[in-house]
């Protein structure tokens, strides 16, 4: 039997990691899908999603206010349960999107091959090509034609960008960090508000417009 993966077979992973797998890198997982069903087939199931915490345990159940509030955005968390970030997991990732510097810095202490497709979830989205564009390689036509080379091409000007595109700075966090929501409902569903508006510019930025 031949199990050789063809190029419509391969998939652009993303990997949200937070530090329990409990709140922000499920958002940011469940977010995602969400909106990629929304996606015609052939590219929607070109791409693969999965959350870990950096010091989270394994087979664990959601935050109960994630849970909600993913529901509440029409998402199905309902088969979910939390994942410990290992070397492994990073290996398979072509993108890695963590919710604070710190988490970033622990992906990389893991696997430091990483650096280059390791962004926090807001600098991923500063950095993103602006209106979908992917630099001096946009016309390639194997592009249009492969959504995965795409996206890796998006990840690649986002690397280029570093250094030369600035954050806004904020009073009290690190400018590119989304804090563990305070223990309140409010503070979940303002969490995944700015996750989603992430979300939203990050996945126009990998899949191109549509």
């Amino acid at each position: 039997m031949n199990t050789s993966i063809t190029a419509t077979d391969r998939q652009f992973r993303i990997l949200y990691v937070c530090v329990g797998n409990l709140c922000r890198s499920v958002l940011a997982e469940h977010l995602t899908l969400r909106a990629i069903t929304e996606w015609p087939p052939a590219l929607s199931h070109r791409f693969h999603v999965h959350s870990a915490g950096t010091r989270g345990r394994d087979r664990q159940p959601m935050h109960p206010y994630t849970a909600q509030v993913l529901t509440a955005r029409g998402a199905s968390p309902a088969a979910f349960t939390t994942s410990r970030l290992t070397a492994a997991a990073i290996r398979g990732a072509d993108l890695v999107l963590t919710a604070t510097v710190r988490e970033r810095d622990d992906v990389l202490a893991l696997h430091p091959a990483a650096v280059r497709r390791t962004f926090t979830i807001n600098e991923f989205a500063r950095l993103a090509p602006p209106d979908g564009g992917g630099g001096e390689h946009e016309a390639d036509p194997d592009l249009a034609e492969d959504p995965v080379a795409l996206a890796q091409q998006r990840v690649a000007a986002a690397v280029r960008r570093r250094g030369r595109t600035r954050c806004a700075t904020g009073s009290g966090v690190a400018p590119d960090d989304i804090p563990d929501p305070d223990r309140t409902l409010d503070a979940f569903d303002d969490c995944a508000t700015a996750i989603d508006r992430a979300v939203q510019v990050i996945l126009h930025a990998l899949s191109g417009p549509r």
